[in-house]
């Protein structure tokens, strides 16, 4: 039989090559050329993905300590400015990651039925330093703080997500938002 040596004095036969192994070799440059940019591509989705996930896990979790912050402060007239300052000094506020385009902080009214729906009237805005965008149209100092009644309190963070990867540089950066509300803390009972 061709490339098989005679057997050796244990009685096994050895393959002995003779040159038809070196086609596999180019084979295997071709396969490697084919799957290494799919594997590129696939490295860099995971990566962004990952860094995408992180930045809104990370608003959420801003928007949910500043609108706690916000109940536990009540109707305190420095309230808003501690939840601006909760945000600031989370991740959202040190990451180059996404850009904060505006705070929402808004009341909530109740329906009879418990479903909480925006009061457009009541909405205050801000810019991540903390200046109002436009007026102040919920002042802290009016929010009710009194037991059976108080107020529910909303915080939405706008934010864009800044793409790391220059393979997604084309596309247009995504605008998200976060949500969170909570029911203010009664101040009085």
């Amino acid at each position: 039989m061709p490339g098989l040596a005679p057997a050796n004095r244990d009685g096994f036969q050895c393959f002995v090559s003779n040159g038809a192994g070196r086609r596999d070799k180019g084979q295997s440059m071709v396969e490697f050329a084919l799957v290494f940019p799919v594997a590129i591509l696939l490295f860099f989705v995971v990566i962004e993905g990952a860094f995408l996930l992180f930045s809104d896990a990370t608003a959420h979790f801003a928007a949910g300590e500043s609108a706690r912050q916000g109940a536990e402060g009540g109707n305190a007239a420095t309230t808003d400015s501690r939840m601006i300052k909760v945000i600031r000094d989370s991740a959202v506020g040190q990451t180059t990651l996404l850009t904060v385009n505006e705070i929402d902080v808004y009341r909530l009214n109740e329906d009879s039925a418990g479903n909480l729906t925006v009061d457009a009237a009541h909405v205050n805005r801000y810019r991540l330093d903390g200046t109002s965008i436009g007026a102040v149209n919920w002042p802290p100092i009016t929010r009710v703080v009194t037991n059976d009644a108080s107020d529910f309190i909303g915080v939405t963070i706008d934010y864009t997500y800044n793409w790391r990867t220059a393979l997604f540089a084309p596309l247009a950066a995504p605008h998200l938002t976060a949500i969170y509300y909570v029911r203010l803390e009664p101040q009085t009972y």
